[in-house]
């Protein structure tokens, strides 16, 4: 499976940054942002506590096979890398 890497940045309104990527099998912006707050929103960020955000593609590589599970199973899969 090739996957989709989209960089994805936020600042919270309590001033908060996080940074990750979302890794999912098309080229659809809107989608990888939707999976973007979800995975926010399962750990307690809601939009109404986003004061910016940024979800675009980055690249596209070949999928590790629990990367590939967990596309298959939910959807995407996030890379924490700040703030996580």
């Amino acid at each position: 499976m090739n996957v989709k890497v989209f960089d994805t940045h936020v600042r919270t309104l309590d001033g908060g940054y996080l940074h990750f990527d979302v890794l999912i099998e098309g080229n659809d912006q809107t989608l990888a942002t939707r999976h973007a707050r979800e995975w926010l929103a399962s750990r307690g960020v809601a939009d109404a506590d986003v004061s910016q955000s940024r979800c675009q593609f980055c690249h596209s590589e070949p999928a590790h096979p629990d990367v590939a599970a967990a596309i298959a199973q939910q959807g995407y899969f996030i890379i924490p890398l700040q703030g996580c």
